[in-house]
């Protein structure tokens, strides 16, 4: 007779932890599989797209910003609301997108979302890091002894971002319109975050009304942080770092109040 199978009996966090695992890689497969740069085309996507809008209006806009190369004070604040929006959006369409897997005992309604928001933070967290490594290749002179700044920074900005991704994934559950909602309120944010211009540079009111948005702190401190002669005004962490707890507990409990549902699908 065959010896039988044996069946392995993992705890509670470990049968997580390895579903999540599983589903970050079907993530980067299903994104990433089909084309033949593969991986690397996670890291070029966000850069090709800083060069076309920096050649259309660096020319411009690079006067305002004399400290920093334009392209590179570009991608800087790209970067970051990539990695707003990324959750955001990953959040939103996580549960629809993966509702064939829930059949399975071992996938809880979380999991897909929290594969997609580690694999947001990791993709940029990659894409940051070639965009220093060829910021110093090309000479420019990078601050690295700030790293802390920008690291908290970076980590609020997500923090922010899942807060957001749990509220409207849960939310698409009782409208399906919320994705397209999503899409449609994100799309100002390019205009009002600072990533296409320096704060200082606006008037006074300007700039206060600017400073409601948590993503201006968050993109102008980082820019601080890796040039130093960049000057910043009015920015700080405590603001964002507040907006973004707030976010996330919003978001948790929602998905609390509605796990009976939830677990119905």
């Amino acid at each position: 007779m065959f010896d039988p199978i044996p069946i392995p009996n993992h705890s509670p966090w470990k049968t997580q932890i390895l579903v999540i695992r599983a589903l970050f890689k079907r993530e980067i497969a299903t994104r990433f599989g089909k084309y033949r740069l593969g991986f690397f085309w996670m890291l070029l996507e966000p850069i090709i797209g800083v060069l076309v809008l920096g050649l259309i209006i660096g020319p411009i806009a690079e006067r305002s910003v004399p400290e920093i190369p334009y392209v590179f004070f570009l991608l800087n604040g790209f970067l970051l609301l990539q990695l707003f929006t990324s959750s955001m959006n990953m959040g939103a369409d996580a549960i629809s997108s993966n509702q064939g897997l829930l059949v399975y005992p071992s996938v809880q309604i979380m999991d897909p979302m929290l594969a997609r928001f580690i694999y947001g933070l990791i993709t940029t967290s990659f894409s940051f890091a070639l965009f220093c490594v060829i910021s110093m290749w090309l000479g420019i002179s990078l601050a690295l002894d700030n790293l802390h700044i920008i690291f908290a920074a970076y980590l609020i900005t997500w923090f922010c971002g899942c807060g957001f991704g749990l509220i409207f994934g849960i939310a698409s559950v009782h409208y399906k319109e919320t994705e397209k909602f999503v899409k449609v309120i994100q799309r100002p944010l390019l205009f009002v975050s600072a990533v296409l211009h320096p704060t200082n540079v606006l008037p006074t009111e300007a700039r206060e009304l600017l400073l409601y948005n948590p993503l201006v702190h968050t993109i102008e401190l980082s820019r601080n942080a890796l040039f130093p002669f960049y000057r910043v005004e009015g920015a700080n962490l405590l603001y964002p770092a507040a907006f973004a707890i707030v976010v996330f507990a919003i978001g948790i409990t929602y998905f609390r109040n509605n796990r009976n549902l939830l677990s119905e699908l």
